[in-house]
């Protein structure tokens, strides 16, 4: 614990350099979550008046510190990064909006990141995962878009560009410093009551924790690449023949407190996957109950034509997911609980390309996945709570057991995860006043080992259990 409260104070002092200039200058907003300005142009106004008068700038700085401890003589990690960004969102002229932003991240220090021939799965992921030297500026062009909508209401509209993409599978999964983010055509329809349509085809991805954009074939392998199914190392970046993920939704309301989505991916020579989603709310008058029911199904579209190591899915891999979750709240919404349980059968490894988005599995926990595997049990508790009457101070709290396949099934574990237990606390705040737009979270979690005498080597613990994590995060949006 000495090394975690060493490397905080490390955290602490460069922060306020960042976050104390600017405060009383402009209002609080994510660039992510933009609202659409609807400014009328008369036809009197130039452009260059309507762009530069009515357009609307954000700003974000974010600092983050990770601290990894690791059991014995395993290496342990910490880092400190800092970056900014801005944005510029254009007013909708005759229906159309441009948007775009960029972001540089530093690193103000950190342990070798690469040290001793063990890789690093957290500290990395705050730089650039293709370049573990890389100390000074990473930029990225990020948002580049021109959005088009088909009525006055500006709900529905047609995008085309560099933009971030909000799925259950493909999404920001933003626990780094930066997010990922996908360019190609966008289409989301929401001027029905009851349904809601939504329509993808990406060409290009730029992975988080990646300065880079790569085509959708290019990305997948620039995370570690596990093993293949005959246990061999697997070797497939460089080697997918994908050109496209396409992306389809229909979102499906019938009544307020029950929501049914279904969503479909096809990654050309890669795989199909069906998701199905469904909730039910049941309200009272001192609490709300939820129900919520998950199944997915993916099927491969490899041809199988290159050797096994460089092949990210083989031709005959299929996966079944079921996940669901039973939770409780109270009539204020700030305290409440789930039990969440989650199912990858036997029939394969459940695949998605991490550099594409987390899983969305109830019973998953930050800083770790099941996706890679197959004959998982998952089961989780959490509990969530506000601690303070302006909901400013927020709890989480996370604790689950996954049993996994045998490490030496490579068919069935392909990142050779042991069975482990986790514990995640989770702490927010949001200022307010003179400070409103400054957020902070500190993420604590351990991860142990579910088998009483396990005899692997090194590297198949190291940062995957047995240790302690903690994060820091400090946002200021402007």
């Amino acid at each position: 614990m000495g090394k975690i409260i060493y490397r905080v104070l490390l955290f602490i002092f460069p922060m306020v350099s960042i976050h104390v200039n600017g405060f009383s200058q402009h209002q609080a907003g994510r660039e992510e979550d933009m609202p659409v300005l609807y400014d009328q142009v008369g036809e009197r106004d130039s452009l260059m008046h309507v762009l530069h008068d009515r357009g609307t700038f954000k700003g974000h700085f974010r600092t983050f510190f990770m601290n990894t401890v690791n059991e014995g003589s395993n290496p342990d990690y910490f880092a400190l990064a800092m970056g900014g960004g801005i944005a510029y969102y254009s007013p909708v002229i005759k229906n159309f909006q441009v948007g775009l932003s960029g972001f540089i991240i530093y690193n103000l220090a950190s342990s070798d990141l690469a040290k001793n021939g063990f890789s690093n799965r957290y500290e990395l992921g705050l730089f650039d995962v293709s370049d573990a030297g890389n100390r000074g500026d990473l930029d990225r062009l990020e948002n580049l878009y021109l959005r088009y909508y088909f009525n006055s209401r500006q709900k529905s509209f047609l995008q085309a560009g560099k933009f971030h993409a909000r799925t259950p599978l493909m999404n920001l999964q933003d626990g780094r410093m930066r997010p990922n983010l996908q360019e190609g055509l966008w289409l989301e329809i929401k001027d029905w009551e009851k349904i809601k349509f939504t329509a993808g085809w990406i060409w290009k991805t730029s992975p988080r924790s990646t300065v880079e954009w790569y085509k959708i074939g290019e990305s997948v392998g620039v995370y570690a690449n596990g093993r293949a199914v005959n246990g061999q190392p697997a070797s497939y970046y460089g080697h997918v023949q994908s050109n496209k993920m396409l992306i389809g939704n229909i979102e499906w309301t019938p009544v307020q407190d029950l929501n049914y989505q279904y969503w479909n991916y096809y990654a050309d020579n890669l795989f199909n996957i069906a998701l199905q989603k469904i909730e039910l709310r049941k309200r009272s008058a001192n609490k709300t109950w939820l129900v919520g029911f998950q199944y997915l199904w993916e099927k491969s579209l490899s041809d199988g034509s290159i050797p096994l190591e460089s092949q990210y899915i083989g031709p005959e891999e299929q996966s079944y997911v079921f996940s669901a979750r039973i939770g409780v709240t109270d009539k204020r919404n700030v305290r409440g609980w789930s039990l969440n349980y989650s199912r990858i059968t036997a029939h394969g490894r459940f695949l998605f390309p991490r550099e594409w988005g987390i899983e969305p599995l109830y019973s998953f926990i930050n800083r770790e996945r099941n996706e890679g595997a197959g004959d998982v049990h998952g089961i989780m508790l959490e509990h969530a709570q506000s601690l303070d009457k302006g909901n400013r101070l927020s709890f989480r709290g996370r604790g689950g057991v996954y049993k996994m396949p045998p490490v030496a099934e490579a068919n069935l574990n392909k990142y050779t995860m042991p069975s482990y237990y986790q514990l995640s606390l989770e702490v927010n705040y949001e200022f307010k006043g003179f400070l409103h737009g400054l957020e902070t979270q500190m993420l604590y979690s351990y991860k142990g080992n579910l088998e009483a005498n396990p005899e692997y080597e090194p590297a198949l613990i190291h940062n995957k259990t047995r240790m302690h994590h903690l994060s820091v995060r400090v946002d200021y949006y402007f």
